[in-house]
């Protein structure tokens, strides 16, 4: 056998050979990463007991392309692949230890296993099951051992959530290196020794009710003749946070981007005793923790700060670093643009790991400061599948960045408008499909949501679809937030009485989905309004010509008539969008064979407050 000698081989063949080996190891990864996706979520359910059938959904016979992403507590990137995204199986009342399995999820970036019954030791090797997490939360179980300071190489860690649990001995030094931390919760432990300098920056660092820790903001530590230290049996003041003095610092500075006519108005509102919510709100911000405080009560403070201020909802969604943003869109090349608006430039881009993105590149934020402070508040917290979610953003020297999904069908007004050399149509079923999952996700935003929602610019432009046509809300900049119970508007600009506006708006999208015209155009193009009464034939000749003969002019009789209802002059004559959704729901629960996808148009889609795979807030 020929032999050959080391060192032989030129440094051009092992280039090719390494490279050789990379890409085919990427299309090995791209080939099996859904089958692991699958694999891992089987080994979970595998390995935990499940006493009141909560994963009951979880079922793996069905071999359909992306049926894990309706499982509960699932969150796929895509909602039609199985690559998950996110895992939440918080309250379920789970029993077992961490599951191991979770390493088989490759692209899993965010794990909630709070509030459940889980024990044991955490893996010394968390950061191999974890490697790309951005939040992790494993509070109120009964995990017990040390804190693996292998936490530290889980460099993508935004959020970490170790609270009421037994975790005892010390908390790992090595945590400051997270360079992307913004909160770390010790609370309610066993934990023990002298506590690290966790708290640089705008990070909430928290520790109350681990009665052995000692030093920096607690009590300071007392050392033997031996200098060893000697364990302190006293408790501390709850709530202590060791991010407080750095956090409230930032706070101070914030205070001097807002006028002097915004304290006036702050000082008639605690006047009208609302002081309880005020600090509150203020705490909330400190500590980057919910005290009972809702969007509905929020000072102005977005409505006049400046950019800094949106430091303050980092805890709301993830930082992401400039240099990635900067490589997934080849430095933001102009061939990557996708869009152009006022607020910026949308571009392309795609990270290492093979994720496509959308980025919003901002060229004048202090212009539009508020509607990036609501798009941060309203898609940072928000999980909804008919509603495009903020990944993250960026905030380095003067770049402002927002990072969301990238969507491959583009905008609805690109389909239902096209250009003469673009063969684009949408079937009937397709057209469907859009309007139930709009009336789905304003509905939800209108009624169930804890933000109670008005988005304020629902379009043809406002709705993205992903590439199985499924629609996506996007463009929340003008969005208020419904607050029935408040009796004076406490000088703010953010709240509205109701959500009328948007279903007028929703009824000129049917309009636009069954005539390519808006409401208006319509009246205009018409010699009186008799054409818009509901009746098949007056509607007939403004029926989209690629509908016509199919056999569907009936079915889009019954959405133009509701429709009409939807854009009545006066806003008390309008349905509510959960009046709009359900009527839709009942007129197509008969229609599985245009759907594709019976979960679209059965009864059971109406909306209850425990639809756990349906929406989530975070």
């Amino acid at each position: 056998m020929l032999k050959m000698k080391q060192g032989s081989m030129s440094p051009k063949t092992r280039m090719g050979i390494t490279i050789t080996i990379l890409i085919f190891t990427q299309i090995l990864l791209c080939i099996h990463a859904t089958e692991t996706d699958i694999f891992c979520l089987k080994s979970i359910k595998d390995s935990l007991e499940d006493p009141y059938n909560f994963l009951a959904s979880w079922d793996f016979n069905n071999k359909t392309e992306g049926v894990i992403c309706i499982f509960v507590g699932v969150n796929c990137w895509n909602p039609n692949e199985n690559r998950v995204l996110g895992i939440d199986l918080s309250n379920m009342r789970l029993k077992g230890q961490f599951p191991r399995g979770l390493h088989n999820c490759t692209s899993l970036t965010a794990l909630d296993l709070s509030s459940n019954s889980l024990w044991a030791p955490l893996p010394s090797d968390i950061h191999t099951l974890l490697p790309f997490a951005v939040s992790i939360d494993l509070s109120n179980n009964h995990f017990s051992g040390q804190i693996p300071p292998s936490l530290a190489s889980c460099t993508y860690l935004n959020v970490l959530k170790l609270d009421g649990n037994m975790l005892s001995g010390g908390i790992p030094g090595q945590l400051a290196a997270l360079p992307r931390i913004r909160t770390l919760s010790f609370d309610n432990n066993k934990l023990s020794g002298e506590v690290p300098n966790l708290a640089y920056g705008s990070v909430s660092v928290s520790y109350a009710k681990n009665r052995g820790l000692c030093g920096g903001p607690l009590e300071p530590c007392s050392f033997d003749g031996g200098g060893g230290l000697i364990i302190m049996d006293q408790s501390f003041k709850d709530g202590l946070f060791v991010g407080f003095a750095s956090s409230f610092s930032f706070l101070l500075a914030c205070i001097f981007f807002l006028s002097n006519s915004y304290w006036a108005k702050l000082l008639k509102w605690i006047n009208h005793n609302k002081g309880v919510e005020l600090v509150k709100y203020v705490c909330s911000i400190i500590t980057g923790r919910k005290l009972g405080i809702e969007a509905d009560q929020m000072p102005q403070l977005q409505e006049k700060g400046s950019q800094k201020i949106a430091l303050l909802l980092e805890r709301l969604t993830s930082t992401m670093k400039f240099e990635e943003l900067n490589d997934a869109t080849d430095g933001f090349s102009i061939n990557n643009a996708i869009g152009f608006g006022k607020m910026g430039i949308m571009y392309k881009g795609k990270l290492a790991n093979g994720w496509h993105l959308a980025i919003k590149k901002l060229t004048d934020s202090q212009q539009f400061g508020r509607r990036v402070l609501i798009e941060i508040r309203i898609l940072g917290k928000l999980r909804h599948r008919n509603i495009v979610p903020l990944l993250g953003f960026c905030i380095e020297n003067d770049e402002r960045i927002l990072v969301y999904p990238y969507f491959s069908n583009g905008r609805l007004s690109k389909w239902l408008h096209p250009l003469e050399t673009e063969a684009m149509i949408l079937t009937w079923p397709q057209r469907i499909n859009i309007a139930l999952g709009v009336a789905r996700a304003l509905s939800w935003l209108h009624h169930l949501c804890n933000l109670h929602v008005v988005h304020l610019n629902i379009c043809s432009r406002s709705i993205l679809l992903d590439k199985n046509f499924e629609p996506k809300l996007s463009n929340f900049g003008d969005a208020k937030f419904l607050n029935p119970n408040n009796h004076e508007s406490l000088g703010m600009s953010f709240y509205i009485k109701d959500g009328k506006k948007d279903v007028y708006d929703f009824g000129n999208v049917i309009f636009e989905l069954v005539t390519g015209k808006l409401y208006e155009e319509l009246v205009e193009s018409s010699c009186n309004n008799a054409n818009l009464s509901p009746n098949p034939s007056s509607f007939y000749s403004a029926i989209d010509k690629f509908i016509i003969g199919e056999g569907f002019e009936s079915e889009a009789f019954m959405l133009m008539k509701i429709a009409c209802e939807c854009v009545q002059p006066f806003p008390e004559q309008r349905p509510t969008m959960v009046q709009v959704y359900n009527k839709m729901s009942s007129l197509w629960e008969e229609r599985h064979e245009l759907c594709g996808d019976s979960n679209t148009c059965t009864r059971s889609e109406s909306f209850s407050a425990t639809d756990r795979d349906e929406f989530v807030e975070l």
